[in-house]
């Protein structure tokens, strides 16, 4: 038997190991021949390839990305993604700023060979071969070719006659062990090429300054370029660029000629105004590397060969020997991001100062290595080029400019306090609300935001991380091993990480298996804290899913006394510490880490309450210290009808970043009753980092304000109101920017009231108990955004007579705006609503704030003041019957921009029963006023409980709505009411057209969500 078992074992492991395939990777030699009409903005080519299949398959077709064609329509899937990331410039374009490439006829080994163009993307297609590849052989693919060159909108583009030619020819997507890789073009998710040798030749006007992957073969241009280089040096010392305008074009043409081996992409670029500097990079192995910088402007160009040198220097050392001959970097017109890497050469955008163009153009010249050597797949795992390189460019910056924060200014940080870190802050946006992603997933699965901080700036802090944790010498060894393992090759994830295993064994597996892979987040807590027996220990506790490494240090004042590296785990450990006098005991005292709450990493020795952070009162503090337990103190004033000023102090947390469990109170003393006003609210959050479900949220909020004004005495009512809620918010798939979440309230009001008996009164309280459970989507797609939210509000009350009622409302308001231009958009909303209950049904009475005894529940085509029954808005004046604050409104239920008042409740537009309302508002094509001058116009029909006319259940009214920048401030102005509405209008006394101006306050801060969703590029 056991025998047996073993036979069986020892088969199927073969019989798996020999269905893996081994590495291998394919050969494409290119020879292409292409020319510049640089009137009509067009390339006119051919290309050769030779493709070597080195697989052990037979490949009957072979793919071919045609990226010029994801510049051809606003339905490609680069187009797609550029409005997805809320950027219309190439939606907006013009037909003549579109690009493609055409007149393809392949031929393969002399025999013509068909072409399948792909299901879905229009700059994909499969070159059936004539007959089978089989592997070994080699066949010769060619074809002629035509390129309309698009206006720059993201990499392959010109603007006037300066040119950025780059995924641009007829390209074989890569075959490897895991299949084909077609990938159509996108503005965010980069390449992945085989490699193999160019020959290249480039005809364009002679009076063109070009910049190229490869060694250049004309020793006249060669010379042409020293010259400029001379002529450069002359210009910078006079401070005159070269050119005061674009030359006219040579009639004569050039030929240049370049040769690059070893290479998967070929870019070149090519401007008049180009200006040359030179120098030569020295490699440790004495090799000498050509160095140029092409600029068109004097000023912090000046020193751009400088910065390549060195970097081509310090990634050379601490990488791998940079293997070709030649690096330049190229100033031109880029609109996909700062800078864009080819082998070889890179294009950099516009920079704002000497060390930013430094850093820009370091990270573009880093690229070689990560991408262009070490070829990954970038678009399905971005992090092994963008991520690493990133980790190189921030040593080079250490060791050059000493710098930890890169994009704020110092000013500002000095503001922010001297705990700020600009790696932490990054993180934290984003880690605190889990709404960052893992950097091991597509490029296409990200946020326009978390590619950037995720991709880019995570991974780098995470590879520092790992750095500090082993030492620098053993991590440089491991990259280095990478490097000399799989340069000219297609490295993958695993790959990268067998070479950590190989190196320090499971070490590393914190990074690999847990931040890289998954949400998981890391978040280690002091417990305890023993001092006995001339011995000391702490107990911590991971919070988080992370295993990773971690220091603990023993703090004396702000001096170290010891700190040790401990190795990670999951779930309680006693770890031992050197006897000492210590203050405190502080996990990762230099934050060095992703640590998701830094609260509770230290504990004091002595003392009592010794995790609680001694409390610090501020200002108004923007970025919490976790050393502190910090209170901000705000001076606020405040102001309604019927409190008057209000003057107290909001009581915050620190603003900057978002936890878990917040608490804010603003009380405040009212002039106008003599005692205190305010509000106050407090939320828990629990974050899931899978399941349908993002989170769940625990709230409580309290308030207390005036809201009606007796007139007899000039008593003032107040309300007291108490609201528990849970929302539930769903997960969505982060790169769809869509949201969607189920809330549940219940709000318990208290009212003040005057209850009359004889010919007194006195106040009396009553309190009604209202339920809401609304379900609501969001898609802010920036063409067509989409707004519901669907639910129902249930109450059981006592009537007047102390007969029990209750009531169940459902409610719907879907939400379009349709973009007519930039900035500019039209609006419909759609409300509806309805009681599949209502005790009182029949009822006369609307309610209303103004008495104990009123029927609950009614709905109203307009909302006032008095239709807040649940006090969720900013009214100024509840219960006002005329003046300025009767005349506030805000833009619920049915919409409606008129406010006839609290006295007018039962003759017009509100109903127990049924209602339905269409608001429908505009942007104008103006320039400066077209988005602050909107015409509206709402029309409504209502189901009222008295016998009224067909018509007179139908409202009408129309106007311009003057909006304030923020949406801060509305105003409404009508011109039109429909008969019903302007005669409800003129029985009211001493009317005149002011009374019919309304408008709405919004003062609420915007979410995270809000504001990310909200810029439009």
């Amino acid at each position: 038997m056991r025998f047996c078992i073993f036979g069986y074992l020892f088969f199927a492991v073969m019989l798996t190991t020999s269905a893996q395939k081994s590495y291998f990777q394919q050969e494409v030699s290119n020879v292409i021949s292409v020319s510049l009409n640089d009137q009509d903005h067009s390339l006119q080519g051919t290309i050769q390839v030779k493709y070597k299949n080195n697989s052990p398959d037979i490949l009957d077709k072979i793919a071919f990305h045609l990226w010029p064609n994801a510049y051809s329509s606003q339905t490609t899937a680069f187009a797609k993604q550029k409005l997805n990331h809320r950027s219309t410039t190439f939606y907006d374009g013009k037909v003549s700023d579109l690009g493609s490439i055409s007149g393809l006829k392949f031929v393969v080994n002399g025999i013509r060979a068909n072409v399948e163009s792909h299901k879905t993307h229009s700059d994909i297609i499969w070159v059936v071969l004539p007959s089978p590849l089989k592997p070994n052989q080699t066949i010769e693919i060619s074809t002629p070719f035509q390129v309309q060159i698009p206006y720059s909108v993201s990499r392959l583009g010109h603007v006037g006659q300066t040119y950025q030619i780059t995924q641009w020819y007829p390209k074989p997507a890569v075959y490897d062990h895991k299949g084909w890789h077609e990938m159509p073009y996108l503005d965010q998710g980069e390449f992945y090429s085989e490699f193999g040798s160019f020959d290249v030749k480039i005809t364009l006007p002679k009076n063109y300054v070009v910049g190229a992957t490869g060694s250049l073969q004309n020793p006249e241009e060669i010379l042409f370029l020293e010259q400029m280089h001379q002529k450069t040096t002359d210009a910078i010392q006079v401070g005159k660029p070269l050119h005061a305008e674009t030359p006219v074009s040579d009639k004569e043409t050039k030929t240049l000629h370049y040769i690059a081996e070893n290479v998967h992409d070929f870019a070149w670029f090519a401007d008049k105004n180009f200006m040359v500097q030179k120098s030569q990079a020295t490699l440790a192995s004495g090799k000498k590397v050509e160095t140029y910088a092409m600029f068109i402007k004097l000023g912090l160009w000046n020193e751009a060969v400088k910065y390549v040198t060195r970097s081509i220097e310090f990634y050379s050392q601490n990488v791998g020997e940079y293997p070709w001959p030649q690096a330049t970097a190229v100033h031109s017109a880029l609109s996909a991001g700062a800078g864009m890497e080819y082998p070889m050469i890179t294009v950099i955008g516009d920079a704002s100062s000497a060390k930013d163009l430094d850093d820009v153009i370091t990270h573009e010249v880093g690229h070689n290595w990560f991408y262009g050597i070490l070829a990954s797949n970038e678009r399905e795992h971005p992090y092994m080029d963008e991520g690493i390189n990133t980790y190189y460019e921030n040593r080079y910056l250490q060791k050059y400019y000493k710098s930890e924060n890169r994009f704020i200014p110092q000013k500002i940080t000095k503001f922010l306090g001297n705990n700020f870190s600009e790696k932490e802050a990054t993180y934290l946006l984003f880690a605190r609300n889990y709404l960052d992603q893992y950097p091991n997933q597509r490029s296409e699965n990200f946020t326009m935001y978390n590619y950037g901080t995720d991709v880019y700036m995570k991974t780098a802090h995470l590879f520092e991380y790992a750095e500090k944790s082993i030492g620098t010498e053993r991590f440089d060894d491991i990259m280095k091993t990478y490097y000399s393992r799989w340069k000219f090759k297609h490295p993958y994830p695993e790959d990268l990480e067998t070479v950590f295993k190989e190196k320090i064994g499971n070490e590393a597996d914190w990074l690999f298996s847990h931040f890289l892979s998954t949400n998981k987040k890391l978040d280690y807590k002091i417990c305890r804290h023993h001092n006995h027996n001339h011995e000391q220990d702490v107990v911590i506790s991971n919070k988080g899913g992370v295993p990773a490494p971690f220091t603990v240090s023993g703090m004396k004042g702000e001096e170290v006394v010891f700190e040790n590296w401990e190795k990670g785990f999951e779930g309680r450990k006693k770890i031992s510490i050197p006897n000492g006098d210590y203050d405190r005991i502080v996990i990762d005292q230099k934050q060095q880490s992703y640590e998701l709450y830094r609260s509770n990493n230290e504990i004091r020795t002595k003392g009592m309450f010794k995790k609680v952070e001694p409390l610090q009162f501020s200002m108004l503090p923007i970025f919490d210290n976790p050393r502190k337990t910090e209170i901000g103190l705000v001076p606020v004033v405040g102001w309604n009808a019927y409190n008057k000023a209000m003057l107290g102090l909001h009581i915050c947390q620190p603003i900057f970043p978002n936890r878990n469990f917040t608490m804010e109170a603003t009380p405040m003393y009212s002039v106008g009753t003599k005692s205190i006003a305010g509000m106050a609210k407090t939320k828990y959050t629990k974050y899931f980092t899978k399941g349908f479900l993002h989170n769940i949220s625990f709230g409580l909020a309290a308030k207390k304000f005036g809201f009606e004004e007796l007139k007899l005495d000039d008593k003032i009512f107040s309300y007291i109101q108490l609201t528990p809620s849970i929302k539930f918010d769903l997960r969505d798939e982060p790169a769809s920017n869509k949201s969607s979440d189920v809330e549940y309230k219940f709000h318990w009001i208290q009212d003040e009231f005057a209850n009359f008996q004889d010919s007194t009164y006195f106040k009396d309280k009553t309190s009604n108990q209202i339920h809401q459970i609304y379900y609501t989507y969001s898609n802010p797609f920036i063409l067509n955004s989409t707004l519901v939210k669907t639910g129902i509000q249930f109450q059981s009350y006592k009537d007047y007579s102390n007969e029990n009622q209750f009531y169940i409302r459902a409610d719907l308001t879907y939400t379009k705006r349709f973009r007519l231009k930039k900035s500019r958009f039209f609006e419909a909303r759609f409300f509806g609503s309805m009681f599949p209950y209502n005790s009182e049904r029949e009822s006369k009475s609307i309610s209303t704030r103004r008495d104990y005894v009123f029927t609950q529940g009614s709905i109203g085509l307009a909302y006032q003041p008095y239709s807040d029954q649940t006090n969720e808005h900013l009214f100024l004046g509840r219960t006002k019957e005329s003046g300025l604050w009767s005349q506030q409104i805000a833009i619920q239920n049915g919409g409606f921009k008129i406010a006839p008042g609290i006295s007018q409740a039962n003759n017009l537009g509100n109903t127990n029963i049924l209602l339905a309302a269409l608001n429908l508002s505009t942007d104008l094509p103006f320039k400066y006023i077209g988005g602050i001058i909107r015409p509206y116009f709402d029309v409504g029909f209502y189901e009222p409980t008295d016998k009224v006319s067909s018509k007179d259940k139908i409202l009408m009214s129309g106007g311009i709505n003057i909006k304030l920048p923020g949406n801060v401030l509305n105003i409404y102005l009508p011109i039109y009411h429909s008969e019903n509405i302007k005669n409800l209008y003129k029985s009211i006394d001493n009317y005149n057209y002011w009374k019919e101006v309304t408008f709405s306050l919004n003062l609420k801060l915007p979410t995270l969500n809000t504001l990310l969703n909200s810029v439009s590029l």
